[in-house]
């Protein structure tokens, strides 16, 4: 059974295959996207830009000076801003990284996946350390009435229609909201969907996981288009994720949102939280309204 530390399988080379755009870039690593983390036939996004955050922080720690390693213990990735330049299909790709700037705060590193020669995914990785202890401020009402762990009218996409689309069973438990999801009804409602998801087996998962699994929540949740009877392949141009803290042990909770929804685009909105209640992640993404003949 494929697991969800499969997809973060890295091996540094040396020689990328047909990268134009490798030229430049401090090192290259490959990884094997499995068929699971898709979505139709092409890469699920937030798989993508999961690899990337972990390319940056894995080529951080390879390319600094052995006394410096220790001065990095504990620092990952906290903001990722991708491009989706085209959808990967799922097998090898190439993953190279240039690090921009090394600082005591802040560090910068520039991810390009690339696959048959050609940038599908540049990605903007800044990393640094994430926050700890209570928040100082933290908005009410966050996913208010949603309890830690799924409810029990909970939909899981192992046992509806989603997961012919959705492949991310085998990885992930992952349960939508029945009271939110109203396409899961055959009926219409706002835009909003919640749920509960976490890495399937966690207890068999690598231990740093956590560091890189919320990039991949903040982009799980079906399109909340579905919810307006919109239905297809809502492709994201511009997907930024923040990683605000690792997550206590146990389910997230996440909340997918839109402002507007446009002729040709809309926005979307993750916030997950832990089974504290402190945010772990939040993102927002441009996405193109599926095609309608």
């Amino acid at each position: 059974m494929t697991k969800l530390g499969d997809l973060l399988d890295l091996t540094r080379i040396d020689s990328p295959n047909g990268t134009e755009n490798s030229g430049g870039h401090d090192l290259v690593y490959r990884a094997t996207i499995d068929p699971t983390f898709t979505i139709g036939p092409k890469v699920h996004g937030g798989s993508v830009q999961m690899l990337a955050a972990k390319a940056a922080r894995e080529a951080l720690l390879d390319l600094a000076d052995p006394d410096a390693r220790a001065a990095l213990e504990g620092v990952s990735a906290i903001a990722i801003a991708s491009d989706y330049l085209a959808a990967p299909d799922p097998a090898e790709v190439d993953v190279a990284v240039s690090i921009v700037k090394r600082g005591r705060t802040v560090n910068l590193a520039r991810v390009d996946v690339t696959q048959g020669g050609r940038t599908m995914v540049s990605s903007t990785v800044t990393l640094g350390r994430v926050d700890t202890g209570d928040a100082t401020y933290r908005l009410p009402g966050l996913l208010d009435g949603l309890p830690v762990e799924p409810a029990d009218d909970g939909l899981s996409i192992d046992d509806t229609a989603l997961g012919d689309v959705m492949h991310l069973g085998p990885a992930l438990d992952m349960v939508l909201d029945a009271a939110t999801f109203a396409a899961g009804r055959g009926e219409q409602g706002a835009p909003v969907i919640r749920g509960w998801i976490r890495p399937k087996d966690a207890a068999d998962q690598p231990s740093d996981l956590d560091w890189d699994f919320p990039v991949l929540v903040c982009d799980v949740s079906p399109p909340v288009l579905m919810n307006l009877g919109m239905f297809g392949w809502a492709p994201t141009v511009q997907l930024t994720t923040f990683v605000r803290r690792r997550p206590a042990a146990g389910w997230l909770r996440f909340e997918s949102s839109t402002q507007e929804v446009g002729k040709g685009m809309f926005d979307e909105d993750h916030v997950v939280l832990d089974s504290t209640g402190a945010v772990v992640a939040n993102s927002r993404q441009l996405a193109l309204i599926p095609h309608r003949p």
